[in-house]
């Protein structure tokens, strides 16, 4: 995964940038592929968080887009349960690059963006895998949510539909508490958008904060 100034930052994006993808459920209209599976790189644990994950929104952004097509984008709010957000998106034709950008935002008084922009080439990530804690940790919220997805490239050339939301096991112990924001594309090749949102949520907890290495 992308290097980050900090580790602090580091962790942050690297969690919201599987969150990007999370808990998919995906509508092929082609043949699909065989997972990339690397068991001894899980890490995520079933243990209790110190903390609670409450998001208010998730909005769809930059639509239409110029190669694919939005067909829905809708939020359910759910009592004690997480948020769902529920998407599909037709991308009519294969790709066989697909660059994920994160940016991620801390509330003070307003939105201030950390120091660090995540740049990853998925299908790329997808063929062999880094070795590093972030990169791990973000193999294995996927392979937790989304194994059906979990493949090299080509894709496209199907409808997705997907289902997703956040819970608190796939942030670290260590998360502070406060609001966040999230801005997440999808872009191809030639950098033009396929699909972009953003996801609005906080972050409570008590207790003096760990050791920002503490998952």
């Amino acid at each position: 995964m992308a290097s980050s100034t900090s580790s602090c930052t580091g962790l942050f994006v690297t969690v919201f940038a599987i969150l990007a993808i999370i808990n998919c459920t995906i509508s092929m209209d082609t043949k699909v592929l065989s997972s990339v599976k690397y068991p001894d790189r899980v890490v995520l644990s079933n243990k209790s968080k110190p903390f609670t994950v409450r998001v208010s929104r998730f909005v769809c952004v930059e639509s239409p887009y110029e190669e694919t097509e939005l067909l829905y984008c809708k939020i359910r709010l759910r009592r004690n349960e997480p948020t769902l957000f529920n998407m599909s998106i037709r991308v009519p034709k294969v790709v066989n690059k697909v660059f994920l950008q994160v940016k991620t935002y801390y509330k003070y008084t307003t939105y201030q963006i950390f120091p660090i922009d995540l740049h990853e080439e998925v299908c790329a990530y997808m063929r062999q895998p880094s070795n590093d804690l972030f990169s791990r940790h973000a193999y294995s919220v996927l392979m937790e949510t989304m194994p059906q997805y979990m493949h090299p490239c080509p894709h496209g050339n199907t409808t997705y539909t997907i289902v997703y939301w956040l819970e608190e096991r796939f942030f670290p112990d260590s998360m502070p508490a406060g609001d966040f924001r999230m801005d997440c594309w999808f872009r191809d090749a030639i950098n033009r958008t396929m699909f972009a949102y953003q996801v609005f949520f906080s972050v409570r907890r008590k207790g003096v904060v760990p050791s920002i290495m503490d998952w």
